[in-house]
Formats: C-alpha cells, structure tokens, sequence
C-alpha cells in the first residue's frame, strides 16, 4: 500500500500492511529546540527551519527527517501561516507574544530570552470582564469567509497531491469549547459552567459560526473540480486534565457543548468525505461515546499516563466506534527520561494493544519537548519501524 491507502484503510478499520504514523502536526510535532537537536544527531540539514505553529514553538519538519522516519502523513498549511526562524515576537505591555485572530495574546515575559521560549499561554483575555451576552454578541468577531489567510494554499495541496502518494491532513479547523478558556480564562470557564452558562453557550455559538465558515472556505480553497485534496480534518478541544473530565460528560457536556460543537462536525462531513481527527488531551475515555454520536472519527492524542486510559482497555472498550491517533510512548516521562530499553518495551506494548483490526495512526503522544533527548526519539520511531507490520 501506500501511505495514503494505508491511512485511509486503516481509518475505515481495516486492517492495512503497516501501521501508518504521523510526525508534524499540530498536536503531533516536535518543539524547534529539539528538532534542531535531532538534525544534528542524524546529520540531516534543513536550511529553512521555520514554525509551523509559533504559540507552541513547533518546527516544520523537513521532508528529509520525514523519510527517514516513515512518515505517511504530510500536512496542508496555508505558507502565510509559517513563521521563520527569527521571527520577532511583538510586545503587549510586560509580556512578549503575539495576538491571535481573536484577540487572546500569547505570551511571556519580555524578559525571557527568545531562545529559552519553550511555548507562549494565554495572558490576555479579551473576555475576563464580560458580563453580558449582548457584549458577547455585539464583540468584533472575526470573518470565517475572509480568503486572505489561504493564499497559496490551493497551490500547496495540489503540489501535493499530484507528486505524492502521502494522506493530506489539516491543521485545526475548528476549537469550541477550548477556546472560551482562552477567551474567558480556564478558572472563570470552569465556574461559568455551572453558574453562568448562558454566557459560555453565547460564546461558543460564535465561535462555532466563525469556524463552521473558516472550515468551509479552507475546504473550498482546495477543491479540484469535485474532489478535495485532502483525507482529514483535525478540530481541537481540550475538555479533560490527568486526572478526569473538567466537566461531568452527562450533565454538562452533553446538554451545553455536544450540541454545539456537533454543528461544526455536521458541516464539515456533508461538505467532504473526510475523516475528523479531534484532539483533546487529558482523560477523555467517559467523552468516547459522545465523541462518536459528534460524528469524530478519530481520537489524539491518546494520553495514556491520564487516568483510564490504558491503551489495551481503549481499544477493547471503544476500537470499534473510533480510531486512535498518537499513543506511542509516554511523552511526559518515558520519552524525555527514559532508557532505550524503558522506550522500545513501551512503543512495542502498545502498538500491541491499538493496532489490531486496524483503527490505528502511530505518533508521539502530543507534542515531543524540547528537553527530549534526539537519540530517544530515534528510538521510538526506529522501534515502531520494526514492529508496525500487519
């Protein structure tokens, strides 16, 4: 097969010749201060090192590290949305950052040194005294059908696909939920579920219209007489930490935010035959069955040191209403402390447990951190290399 069948083969839960793995998303790459740690290790060049994400400091990977590893997945990014290396944060006050198209400011101290930036957070919360739906209603929303953020797009999918064989991903097209956090504050969110709703519920409908249009114009932009150059939508939305739920899935979840975020998803699968790909950190197993009624195809990034998410009991409980997307190796500890052994028993466990009956994409759990060693990253993909076989 190749790597797009084997994606699209797998993704329909069947079972192709190798598992398919995944290097370079959004939520599956690799922080610019270890990559440039990898290209040295590897004696592999880059003369172009660029962000693919700026906020959380993530490199593009060159192509040339991407054969190396196998990679079968290639991302579709609009070449405005890649920064250079020496990019210069701007300053708001005592931070140093940049604002987003919603008016959240990632930042850091500006007396941090750019170089030790390990990634930016929400400092600046456009919402944190809103108190009212119609400031909700009436605040300066940004235009989902503006074109201008795709230009050269169109010309990126179909290079792509016309000189490759790799399954085309996108970066997020969509955060709901998540996103009021940003907005908001996560503590004021928190509160506001249970005592304020109605402000949360205001702001998410926004939000879901601005992304349902900014999905619909990305996916228009590379569309080639009836076919769309791409194989998967991801959407972002955090709704768990380690431990659990932020919220109870039954009496929150599903009354406030399923019916919303639903809206998005609905959208995006009547407009193309694609497969979403929805991240959310945390401990999310008790989200699995909803996730699958939203119409998600597949789950990232499998963080299995959260509480209930063994990789064997996912898969046993739930393989056969999603796919799981990431789950390699422990990126919190394994990754960044262990040894090559601690590695190599970890990746061939649970690939042993994700990848029967297919529904399986191999990556890192997550982004891989800059303090990880080059040497265990070369051991975690060597050793899914060796065992990814069907």
């Amino acid at each position: 097969m190749n790597s797009r069948e084997r994606v699209s083969t797998t993704l329909n839960h069947i079972e192709p010749d190798k598992v398919p793995i995944d290097l370079g998303g959004n939520q599956s790459g690799i922080n610019i201060i270890a990559y440039k740690k990898l290209l040295e290790y590897l004696d592999i060049s880059d003369n172009n090192i660029q962000f693919c994400d700026y906020v959380q400091q993530l490199a593009l990977p060159c192509e040339e590290l991407l054969q190396r590893f196998e990679i079968d997945i290639r991302w579709i990014r609009p070449p405005q949305s890649l920064k250079p290396e020496n990019f210069s944060p701007s300053v708001e006050g005592k931070f140093q950052g940049v604002f987003d198209q919603f008016g959240v400011f990632w930042g850091v101290s500006v007396e941090k040194d750019l170089d030790g930036i390990i990634y930016f957070e929400p400092v600046v919360h456009p919402f944190e005294k809103m108190q009212t739906v119609q400031e909700i209603q009436n605040y300066d929303w940004p235009c989902g059908e503006d074109t201008k953020p795709f230009k050269g797009l169109r010309e990126v999918a179909k290079n792509l696909r016309a000189t490759t064989t790799f399954a085309l991903a996108t970066p997020p097209l969509g955060c709901i939920f998540e996103y009021t956090t940003f907005l908001f504050g996560l503590t004021k969110v928190l509160r506001y579920l249970r005592k304020n709703p109605e402000l949360l519920i205001a702001t998410m409908n926004e939000l879901e219209k601005y992304w349902s249009d900014y999905a619909t114009t990305f996916l228009k932009e590379i569309k080639f007489d009836e076919e769309y150059y791409v194989d998967i939508v991801s959407i972002n939305g955090d709704l768990a930490h380690q431990a659990g739920p932020f919220m109870n899935p039954t009496e929150i979840y599903a009354p406030l935010i399923k019916p919303i975020e639903s809206k998005l998803s609905q959208t995006i699968h009547a407009m193309a035959p694609v497969k979403i790909n929805y991240h959310s950190c945390g401990s999310i197993v008790d989200f699995i069955p909803h996730f699958a009624e939203i119409g998600y195809d597949v789950i990232n990034p499998v963080q299995i040191s959260a509480y209930n998410m063994d990789p064997c009991s996912l898969k046993k409980q739930y393989g056969n209403v999603t796919s799981f997307w990431g789950g390699l190796c422990d990126t919190q500890e394994t990754l960044p402390y262990g040894i090559t052994d601690r590695i190599r028993n970890e990746v061939k466990h649970n690939i042993a447990c994700l990848k029967p009956g297919g529904g399986y994409i191999a990556s890192n759990i997550h982004n891989v951190l800059a303090e990880v060693p080059p040497q265990n990253i070369v051991t975690m993909f060597d050793t899914l290399r060796d065992c990814r076989d069907y």
